[in-house]
């Protein structure tokens, strides 16, 4: 009899253990789902060409449907199918399928097309080179530029701040050949014909990833002279092994881009997570660091890498100092000298 006792005490035992776990999942389920829901609003109201009504009628019913979950289990059914239901949709929308018939702003019309000769040297077409009167009045201009790596001279890390933020900028890649020839190299979001930037679309697959070379005086100029925008060129501490393999690795990334395209996503897939981590030694760049999403502190982690040519002993603030490229142009375009050694980023072009 006592041994029944004990067998019958400990099925209790585990079928309340049971029960506390079964409570525990369903409310850290319930937990997900209602933290899923500001994506899945944003995804009815930004990922899908649907009229806003249907967008509404979509929210309110994941919203009733995760109500009713607190009294019962079908309604966190139910809201959990509407989630995956939302989410699986996302993840079948293709570049392909959302840029097929779409007309590019002019900026971005043209993309990097990138060929690679049989020497090993790369012809690079579309290369921008925009002849810039204001921002928006300009003439079409575009070089076809052939590069070899094995003549790369050095590499600069150009950061681009407007509207006084120091945390936020936009990050482009100069590639400087032994010849003379600056590649600009800018990952850049790729805007259809009447669309604004913004950060929320950014996620939601509204945009194509666009990447880009242009002349220094475009890219540039473009930036300190009718932006106004405050923009500092670093060099990068590299050697020619280096120097080689990221140029061949950025190029070899444009030829890609041009087979499978993909979408621009403000967080992970942007100028900065996608140029930078090429480089040697940042690879752990996207490691959680906030100063990958403020990008415009990215800099301090390639400093902190060790990454930026400098003087011994020299700190991050004198580096930052002497890398401004202020604009003087005064509206015209910069000539080549402005951004090859005239400016306070002369000892960085100097060695």
């Amino acid at each position: 009899m006592k041994n029944w006792l004990i067998r019958i005490a400990s099925v209790l035992r585990l079928r309340a253990r049971f029960r506390a776990l079964r409570k525990t999942l369903y409310r850290v389920a319930f937990v997900v789902l209602a933290l899923g829901v500001p994506w899945c609003a944003g995804a009815l109201f930004h990922a899908f060409d649907m009229p806003v009504f249907f967008a509404w009628a979509g929210l309110i019913a994941l919203l009733v449907s995760l109500a009713a979950a607190l009294f019962s289990r079908w309604g966190l059914l139910a809201a959990a199918l509407i989630e995956i239901m939302l989410t699986g949709v996302f993840c079948l929308i293709s570049p392909e399928k959302r840029f097929d018939k779409t007309v590019w702003q002019t900026p971005w019309k043209q993309t990097l097309e990138v060929s690679k000769h049989p020497d090993g040297t790369y012809e690079l077409r579309n290369v921008r080179d925009f002849l810039y009167r204001s921002e928006t009045d300009y003439d079409v201009r575009y070089r076809t530029v052939t590069v070899d790596p094995e003549k790369i001279s050095s590499i600069d890390a150009v950061f681009s701040h407007w509207d006084n933020q120091e945390s936020i900028a936009h990050s482009m890649l100069g590639l400087n050949f032994a010849d003379g020839e600056t590649v600009v190299i800018s990952l850049e979001t790729r805007l259809p014909e009447d669309a604004d930037q913004n950060g929320i679309d950014g996620i939601y697959r509204r945009y194509g990833l666009a990447m880009l070379a242009g002349t220094p005086n475009d890219f540039y100029g473009l930036r300190t002279d009718h932006r106004g925008e405050t923009l500092y060129v670093y060099r990068l501490d590299m050697n020619h092994e280096n120097l080689r393999n990221t140029t061949a690795s950025i190029l070899e990334r444009a030829a890609e881009l041009q087979v499978h395209p993909k979408f621009y996503n403000s967080l992970y897939r942007n100028c900065t997570t996608g140029l930078l981590p090429m480089l040697p030694g940042a690879v752990d760049l996207l490691s959680g660091d906030i100063r990958v999403i403020l990008n415009g502190m990215a800099v301090q982690l390639l400093f902190e890498k060790d990454m930026i040519a400098h003087r011994e002993g020299e700190s991050f603030g004198s580096i930052r100092a002497r890398s401004l490229v202020p604009g003087l142009c005064n509206g015209r375009n910069a000539p080549p000298a402005h951004y090859g050694g005239e400016s306070e980023a002369r000892w960085l072009r100097e060695h």
